[in-house]
C-alpha cells in the first residue's frame, strides 16, 4: 500500500482524522486505543498521517478523540513532533453515538477550504488521495473514494456499500442491496459535509453514512473511482495480519532487482526486516552493518586457506541479504531519504572493492603471485565499479521505455552471489575471471543499448 512520489500533489493542507472509537472488534478484551496499534514498525495513526503527507502535502491534522483521549492525544502529539507536523485535537462529547458525531465535532476547526476526512484505522495507497485531488468537490459538496472491485475488498460483509448514478451517490449503507462499490473511508470534503451530518443528527442518525445520505438527497455527494488502488479497513485481527502481509509485499522488491535479489535475497531479507522494523535500528545503521559484514568477509579472504575462504563467501552473501533490509525498513517506517540511498550506494562500492581485493589477495597467494590473478582482480574491480556507475543511466532508460515493468539487470546481487559460489567451491581465480568477463560485458551491453535508443 505504498508508492514512491517525487513530490506531493498540491492540495488541501488540512485533514481530519477520526480517532475517537474504541476498536472493540480489533481488541475485544482490552481498552487499547486502536490508533496506537502497531503494524510493522509504525502505528495505524502514524501510517495515516504519513500517507496524507506524501500524497498531498497535508501538514495540519485535526484529530477527533473520545475513548482513551489522553493516551491518543499523547501519541499523535509525539508523531507530530517527530515528523514536523501540526496537530490539533477536538474532543467529541458524543463520540459513542457514531463516527458522524465525531466528525461533526470538528466543524469549527476545518476552515473554509476543502479538507480530507479519513479514519485512523484505514490504510490506503497515497494514489487514492491523489485521485480525490484531481476531481475535487464543488462548493457544498463532498467526494468519497470508492472501490468497484468487490473481489478485492478484504471484508466484504463489513464494508459500507455505495450505490451511484452518474458519479453521484444515491444510496449508502452497510446492508445495501444492490450496490455498486465499497466505501474506502477516504473523503475530500467541504463544509457542506457538516450540513448533512447536522441534519442527520436531528433525525437520530449519527453515522457518517447518515450524513452522506442527506447530502446524496441534495445531489451533493459524489464518488471518485479508485478501483485497483489498495486500501484496507484494519478492524479485526484478521485484517491486521492482512495489513502486515500487504505492507511486507510492497516494502520489498523493486523493478531494478536482479534475479538473485528477486528469488533468494528478498525472501530472506523480508524475514529479517520483520524483526528489524520493530527495533530502534535505522536504515543507515543497517547499511553500516551490511558494510561491516563485507569487510569481515574480505578480511577472511586475506587470511588464506579454504575454511576462511568459504566462511568469507558465506558472510559476503549474508551481507548482500542484509543490504536489502535497509530500504525495506525505510519504506515500512516511511523514512526514505535521498541521503540514505546515496550513503548506502557509497558503502556498497567500498564493500565491492574490499571483497574483490580480498579475493584477489587470496588468489595471488594460492597461485604464488601469478600475474593472471592480478589482472583478473583488477578487471573484476573495474567492471564492478563501471556496472555501478552506469546503473543510473541504464535504469532511467528502462524506466522510460518499459514504464515500470521488470527488466534484465546484472547488478550487485549477482556479483556477490558469484563470489559466494566461487568461495564455496574453492575457485577464487576462476571467480575473479568470471566476474571480470561478465561485468565488463554487461557495461558494453548497456552502452550499445543506450546508444541505440538515443539514435532512434
Amino acid at each position: 500500500m505504498m508508492t514512491t512520489r517525487e513530490a506531493p500533489t498540491p492540495g488541501p493542507r488540512v485533514a481530519v482524522i477520526l480517532a475517537a472509537g474504541q476498536g472493540t472488534r480489533l481488541y475485544p478484551t482490552t481498552n487499547r486505543p486502536k490508533p496506537l496499534t502497531r503494524v510493522l514498525g509504525l502505528t495505524l495513526a502514524e501510517r495515516v498521517m504519513c500517507t496524507l503527507r506524501e500524497a498531498s502535502g497535508v501538514r495540519r491534522f485535526i484529530v477527533t478523540v473520545g475513548s482513551e483521549a489522553r493516551v491518543v492525544k499523547a501519541h499523535f502529539t509525539d508523531i507530530a513532533r517527530r515528523r514536523g507536523y501540526s496537530v490539533a485535537f477536538v474532543e467529541a462529547p458524543d463520540w459513542q453515538l457514531g463516527n458522524g458525531a465525531s466528525a461533526l465535532a470538528a466543524r469549527e476547526h476545518t476552515g473554509d477550504g476543502a479538507f480530507f476526512l479519513v479514519m485512523s484505522d484505514h490504510l490506503f495507497d497515497p494514489a487514492i488521495a491523489e485521485a480525490l485531488l484531481r476531481d475535487p468537490p464543488g462548493p457544498g459538496e463532498m467526494c468519497l473514494a470508492v472501490d468497484r472491485d468487490k473481489s478485492a475488498i478484504f471484508d466484504l460483509e463489513d464494508v459500507t456499500r455505495v450505490r451511484a448514478d452518474g458519479g453521484r451517490i444515491t444510496a449508502i449503507d452497510k446492508g445495501l442491496e444492490p450496490w455498486d462499490a465499497g466505501d474506502t473511508g477516504v473523503m475530500l470534503c467541504t463544509s457542506g459535509l457538516f450540513d448533512g451530518l447536522e441534519r442527520s443528527a436531528e433525525k437520530g442518525g449519527h453515522g457518517l453514512s447518515d450524513g452522506l445520505r442527506e447530502l446524496a438527497g441534495d445531489a451533493r455527494a459524489r464518488i471518485v473511482d479508485v478501483t485497483q488502488r489498495p486500501w484496507l479497513d484494519v478492524d479485526t485481527p484478521e485484517a491486521l495480519r492482512e495489513a502486515e502481509r500487504r505492507l511486507m509485499r510492497d516494502a520489498g522488491g523493486k523493478s531494478t532487482d536482479g534475479p538473485v535479489s528477486r528469488y533468494l535475497n528478498r525472501p530472506m531479507s523480508r524475514w529479517l526486516t520483520r524483526y528489524l522494523v520493530e527495533t530502534p535500528a535505522t536504515p543507515n545503521q543497517i547499511s553500516v552493518l551490511s558494510w561491516m559484514l563485507s569487510c569481515i568477509a574480505a578480511a577472511l579472504f586475506v587470511v588464506g586457506g579454504y575454511p576462511a575462504l568459504a566462511a568469507g563467501g558465506a558472510l559476503a552473501q549474508l551481507a548482500s541479504i542484509v543490504d536489502g533490509c535497509d530500504g525495506e525498513v525505510a519504506r515500512l517506517k516511511r523514512i526514505q531519504s535521498e541521503f540514505g540511498g546515496w550513503f548506502d550506494a557509497i558503502l556498497d562500492r567500498y564493500a565491492d572493492a574490499f571483497l574483490l581485493f580480498g579475493l584477489t589477495w587470496h588468489a595471488l597467494a594460492a597461485s604464488g603471485g601469478g600475474q593472471l590473478a592480478l589482472v583478473s582482480g583488477f578487471a573484476a574491480i573495474l567492471g564492478s565499479f563501471m556496472n555501478s556507475y552506469t546503473a543510473d543511466k541504464y535504469d532511467g532508460l528502462m524506466a522510460r521505455t518499459l514504464r515500470g515493468a521488470s527488466y534484465f539487470r546484472l547488478g550487485r546481487d549477482v556479483r556477490v552471489f558469484v563470489i559466494f559460489l566461487g568461495a564455496l567451491v574453492n575457485q577464487p581465480l576462476l571467480t575473479l575471471m568470471v566476474i571480470a568477463l561478465v561485468t565488463n560485458a554487461e557495461v558494453a551491453r548497456r552502452i550499445i543499448l543506450c546508444r541505440r535508443v538515443q539514435t532512434v
